[in-house]
């Protein structure tokens, strides 16, 4: 289900029941209000909006970043959501483009310091190469921890980093894919949810297709595969 929100945000229901609603968020937009930034226009009042009711957060989406993220209506189905997304089974998968051919598969687990607290805490994140163009990696990562920046960090280290990634990319790569294909940002999106539902049966699985504007970008590139595109 496809709503368009007052200010001209897309935002795509991707699921809705009694107990929770998870939708995509747009590249570009915060999920909640920020004393620092002057932004008008954010997720959680946007999506509060478009469902009538008020919504308690779940977890996080970088702004740059895009894709899905889980909202509950109630307290206590949002701390029962927390518990079944951090758990060994949850599946957070990302589709992100970084710079360079990758190994087919890799993983990181270096540890990553909490920009609040300065303590260094586990990080896990896994990847599996889609395809190489352009002289990129087409990845689809899977996360098994949460920290701030955690895909991006991680594949600087691997010195793959994040096509678009103003914070720890490569700013000559990024100015060569936004001047010559257009490139509108980062390219890091949120494509698959699974966990255990927090009161139903059975499992929640949603996913997010890739948005217009990455779509767009790649299919601009030279030597893409417009079969592979489609798919994603």
């Amino acid at each position: 289900m496809k709503s368009l929100s007052k200010n001209d945000h897309d935002i795509d229901i991707l699921h809705r029941d009694d107990a929770l609603v998870v939708a995509s968020k747009p590249g570009g937009m915060l999920v909640h209000r920020s004393p620092r930034s002057s932004d008008q226009v954010f997720f959680l009042q946007e999506l509060g909006r478009l469902v009538g009711c008020h919504l308690y957060p779940v977890h996080r989406l970088d702004r740059a970043a895009s894709g899905a993220i889980a909202m509950a209506f109630s307290s206590e189905v949002a701390k029962k959501l927390q518990a079944n997304l951090s758990a060994d089974d949850a599946v957070k998968e990302y589709i992100a483009l970084v710079r360079g051919e990758t190994p087919e598969q890799g993983e990181s687990q270096r540890p990553l310091t909490d920009h609040n607290t300065g303590v260094k805490k586990s990080a896990h994140t896994l990847f599996e190469r889609i395809a190489v163009f352009s002289r990129c990696s087409l990845l689809r990562v899977r996360i098994r921890t949460g920290r701030h920046h955690q895909i991006r960090r991680h594949m600087s280290h691997l010195c793959h980093q994040m096509i678009g990634d103003t914070s720890h990319g490569k700013g000559k790569i990024n100015t060569f894919f936004r001047e010559n294909y257009g490139l509108p940002r980062l390219f890091l999106h949120a494509a698959v949810l699974d966990l255990r539902h927090p009161t139903a049966e059975g499992r929640l699985r949603v996913r997010s297709p890739l948005p217009k504007d990455l779509r767009e970008f790649l299919l601009r590139l030279p030597d893409i595969d417009e079969e592979l595109v489609a798919g994603l």
